[in-house]
């Protein structure tokens, strides 16, 4: 007797693969944006300088914290609405627009403020520019990509096994 349910799909949704998979793909996704902050943009400097350590150090820490604090909120709205049932694909578009929604609201707002309020501007606000939206959709990418393989890739699998056929104990 073959019974469907929605219990295979959740079981890929464990804590250690959703929080584990969001934090990896934060980092990841945080490494492949920095390298373009870093060696296209020079921005490293300014990133620290928004907790008064103007340094490539310190601009690199700050990001890749930054980068997984961000996937981490992702990953906390992927797994309380129906995003969750996206598969591998879905989630890379999912974080392409994610990225989108980044560029406006982190870097095209909060970062002048911020930057502003420390003395590291001045910038304009809205901060919008094109390479930002690239850098973002990047790490938006990367964060699907990564995250969604975590969430997805046994879920297939599990609800093959679930569906076959068991004799009776």
């Amino acid at each position: 007797m073959s019974s469907e349910t929605l219990e295979p799909a959740a079981m890929a949704w464990t804590p250690t693969r959703l929080w584990g998979g969001a934090a990896a793909g934060g980092l990841v996704a945080g490494v492949g944006m920095g390298l373009v902050m870093h060696f296209v943009m020079g921005a490293m400097p300014l990133v620290g300088a928004l907790v008064g350590q103007p340094t490539v150090l310190a601009g690199w820490t700050l990001h890749l914290v930054i980068s997984v604090l961000f996937a981490l909120v992702l990953a906390a709205v992927v797994a309380r609405t129906s995003f969750r049932e996206y598969g591998l694909l879905g989630m890379i578009g999912l974080g392409a627009i994610y990225g989108i929604v980044l560029e406006v609201v982190a870097a095209g707002f909060v970062l002048p403020l911020w930057a502003n309020a420390v003395g590291a501007g001045p910038l304009p606000v809205p901060f919008l520019v094109p390479i930002g939206f690239l850098t973002h959709v990047l790490y938006g990418v990367l964060l699907g990509a990564v995250f969604g393989y975590v969430v997805t890739r046994d879920r297939t699998a599990s609800m093959t096994e679930d569906r076959v056929e068991r004799p009776a104990a």
